[in-house]
């Protein structure tokens, strides 16, 4: 008896290593395999009651992979936010091919994707019940795996799609005549063959795909409008060279300040951002936010000499005075890449705070400062707190991490040429404080944070009572310590600051309650700020001359870059970049979106919430469902567009609903936009493209992966028990997005809540968008279930141990 209570306590503690061992060594056994329609056909292509091949054949779904090599399959793909080519991005697949999202070897060598919506899309992959003897047994074959869908599998892609509508014009899905068109009963049935759209019939072994789309690329250069949307500068030492980082062209520009003239442009990553030179100027760096990566440009040739991979989405950039060491901040992956030069290879990261963005090297070059663009993971209905982090170079580990209370968006960052302190820009987005406070400009407002030695910060805000200064970005000293300049993104202005005057201000508030109210107090920069100067449409980076004459600044929506001359306190003139002079009307509502001219006062610009198009991390209390009620997360909107209807509780069925007359009610309390500004906003916001999923960078996926994409398609408990479909995560969490685009009751519903039923949200890019659940308690993926789902009702999953669940997650950071 001893020896058997021995062994069964050796059972039950080496449960967890027999699991992983078996689904690690069982994983593909038990997947089943995509075979193709070629094998489905030597059964299904014969006369009489067995030729159900024909039909499919002859049908759009047959053709749909095809469809992506059109020039409207690219029109499409751009209203939906993919920048890649629609045969390549997984939410095109998804709708227009089988087995996208499995991995290569659960495809046979018999399948390929050219056979678009074909057999096992809608019966399930055939290796488990392709056998004969299986199949003549309609029972035998769903349990063996044959599914028989319905309406809802139907509309998981056929749901109307405003890109699809928008360019192809296509009509309100009819499910009922669509099945009769797919019908495929064999002779006799009640298709009429003869009736079927015939075009484009083929095999698709015989499609020039490549033709095709040549072709379509042959169209689209003809109607193709790039813009430049300089981002940063950098210039050279004698003022001679000025470098802009252009996001849109994803090129470097370089300009020769004496003429205005253009020298070279030069291909580099996606989206580049920010741009800066080696200590000796003879290399160039950029970071590249869509890529990855930091190109090297050799500052005299101009070639690209090589790249450097880093994090997700890198903004800037600081190099140490000895160029040994760069340091990247990487605003996806929420850390700072710390770059060996002379390798040319990232050999360490280390923890910053959430969305790093700026960085700026103290004089002595001993420390970087790194500002956070989001706030820190905080407790339910708290203010924001954000992070100052601050490396040591020497080191390279983190050496300080300075709170910002009550502050976010912490952009630009500058350490005063006297190295006494250093400043960020920042706004103050009061998320506790109904948006009825808005005609009190109590909602957000934008400002400065002063960093001292001894780590406190000050904040002092740039808005006047009845003028903010919206989404300050960046902010340089002049060479001389006695002006600060910032950018007002969505003011259209650079604030020239008396550094002398900021100073005795704070010194005049330096008691307790100066402390308390100085960081909202409206109107206190009139006794600092010396001028706002007017410049081009949305100014992001600026750099101020080694001569302090002149103030470079980026006019981001102008593709411009304004000279302002430091001295006159006045814009002298403008270098225009070579961008195009038409305006569209998607870079018109790229305009609307980052201005601050549509809320009252110019409080702030939809960018303000959405930095990059994203999050800003923040919960929101909008009150027409009462005050302090109903608590919401903000969203993304980077690839929303099919992901329709809008708001958590799903009550906004477009865009143009979401942020027209709502907006406006609710948020700039102003007159709605106009129907063209309005259709404007709405074609640049379903543009904005969310950036390459970071986990999911090949076909195969790891074993833990793997296993959590079993947890994820599952049907069955741990006990062998069905779990009901609403239950099942793909049940609401449908390909391509993810998402079922319906309203459910997951039990997630807080005490403040006055509706328990949410919009089911995509879950694209799902790693970047913390915190989670419609009111953003949950600070992670896991929390979502191990803290807020007690009732599995929000999936099965209180069944799973701790190992299933890891897998989960890490499958779903794939997706």
């Amino acid at each position: 008896m001893q020896r058997l209570r021995y062994n069964t306590r050796f059972i039950f503690l080496a449960l967890p290593l027999i699991y992983l061992i078996l689904m690690s060594n069982s994983q593909k056994s038990q997947e089943h395999i995509y075979v193709g329609e070629k094998v489905c056909r030597k059964c299904h292509h014969l006369q009489g009651n067995r030729n159900q091949y024909e039909p499919w054949r002859k049908s759009k779904h047959a053709r749909a992979y095809a469809a992506l090599f059109k020039p409207e399959a690219k029109e499409i793909a751009e209203l939906s936010g993919i920048d890649i080519e629609p045969f390549k991005s997984p939410i095109c697949l998804g709708c227009h091919t089988t087995a996208y999202n499995e991995e290569e070897w659960e495809r046979d060598p018999s399948f390929t994707f050219g056979d678009g919506i074909q057999c096992e899309q809608c019966h399930g992959p055939g290796s488990a019940y392709i056998d004969v003897q299986i199949m003549r047994n309609k029972e035998k074959a769903i349990q063996a795996g044959l599914k028989y869908p319905g309406k809802r599998d139907c509309l998981i892609c056929h749901k109307e799609k405003n890109s699809h509508v928008t360019v192809l014009n296509s009509k309100e899905f009819d499910y009922e005549k669509g099945l009769q068109i797919i019908l495929h009963p064999g002779k006799g049935g009640p298709l009429d063959l003869e009736s079927v759209d015939q075009s484009d019939v083929a095999d698709s072994d015989t499609i020039d795909y490549e033709k095709m789309w040549l072709e379509s690329i042959a169209k689209e250069k003809k109607q193709q409008i790039i813009y430049k949307t300089p981002f940063n500068l950098a210039i050279t030492r004698d003022g001679n060279r000025l470098f802009v980082a252009c996001e849109a062209s994803n090129s470097l520009i370089v300009v020769q300040t004496r003429d205005n003239k253009i020298l070279t442009e030069i291909p580099i990553g996606m989206q580049p951002h920010y741009v800066c030179l080696s200590p000796n100027e003879d290399r160039i760096y950029v970071s590249n936010r869509a890529s990855d990566n930091v190109s090297v440009i050799d500052a005299k040739t101009y070639k690209v000499l090589s790249v450097i991979a880093v994090g997700d989405e890198p903004h800037e950039i600081a190099i140490t005075p000895d160029n040994k060491f760069m340091y990247v901040a990487n605003a996806g992956t929420y850390d700072v890449s710390v770059v060996d030069i002379a390798k040319g290879l990232e050999i360490k990261r280390l923890a910053a705070s959430r969305g790093p963005w700026g960085a700026a090297l103290s004089r002595d070059g001993r420390f970087v400062y790194i500002t956070n663009n989001l706030p820190r993971f905080g407790e339910f209905r708290t203010t924001s707190k954000s992070e100052i982090t601050v490396i040591d170079t020497k080191t390279s580990t983190v050496k300080y991490r300075y709170t910002v209370v009550d502050a976010n968006l912490l952009q630009g960052v500058a350490v005063a040429p006297d190295g006494e302190f250093v400043v960020t820009t920042l706004i103050r987005t009061k998320n506790l404080v109904p948006m009825t406070r808005n005609l009190q400009g109590w909602i957000i407002t934008n400002g400065i944070g002063i960093l001292w030695p001894d780590g406190h910060v000050d904040q002092l805000l740039l808005d006047q009572v009845n003028d903010f200064f919206a989404d300050p970005t960046d902010i340089v000293f002049s060479k001389d310590g006695k002006y600060l300049f910032v950018s007002g993104g969505g003011v259209q202005e650079v604030a020239m600051i008396d550094v002398s005057k900021m100073k005795k201000v704070l010194e005049e508030y330096s008691d307790a309650d100066g402390k308390k109210n100085l960081p909202n107090h409206l109107g206190i920069s009139t006794e600092f700020v010396l001028k706002r100067i007017p410049v081009g449409q949305s100014p992001r980076g600026m750099v101020v001359s080694n001569d302090n004459k002149y103030l470079y600044v980026a006019d981001g929506l102008d593709d411009d870059i304004s000279v302002i001359d430091i001295q006159q306190k006045q814009r002298i003139k403008v270098i225009g970049l070579g961008g195009p002079e038409e305006i569209t009307q998607a870079r018109y509502g790229e305009r609307i979106f980052h201005s601050a001219a549509c809320t009252y006062v110019r409080q702030f610009s939809c960018h303000s919430c959405h930095p990059d198009g994203g999050i800003d991390g923040i919960t929101y209390d909008i009150e027409p469902d009462g005050l302090g009620f109903n608590p919401v997360d903000n969203r993304t909107l980077r690839g929303i567009n099919d992901t329709a209807p809008f708001k958590w509780t799903g009550k906004n069925p477009t865009l143009q609903r979401q942020c027209g007359p709502r907006l406006a009610a609710f948020f700039t309390r102003i007159d709605p936009f106009t129907p063209e500004q309005s259709a404007a906003l709405d074609r640049y916001i379903v543009t904005i493209p969310r950036p390459p999923n970071r986990y999911r960078t090949g076909d195969d996926l790891t074993l833990s992966e793997r296993r959590g994409k079993q947890i994820f398609e599952r049907n069955y408990d741990n006990s062998g028990y069905p779990i009901p479909n609403e239950k099942q995560c793909h049940y609401c969490h449908s390909y391509p997005y993810f998402t079922s685009r319906e309203i459910f009751e997951v039990g997630t519903a807080s005490w403040l809540d006055t509706d328990d039923k949410f919009d089911v949200p995509h879950l694209n890019n799902i790693y970047a968008t913390p915190p989670y659940l419609h009111d953003g308690r949950a600070s992670s993926l896991d929390e979502i279930w191990t803290l807020y789902n007690p009732k599995d009702k929000h999936g099965l999953t209180n069944d799973l141990t701790k190992d299933q669940l890891n897998d989960l997650i890490e499958y779903l950071k794939t997706l």
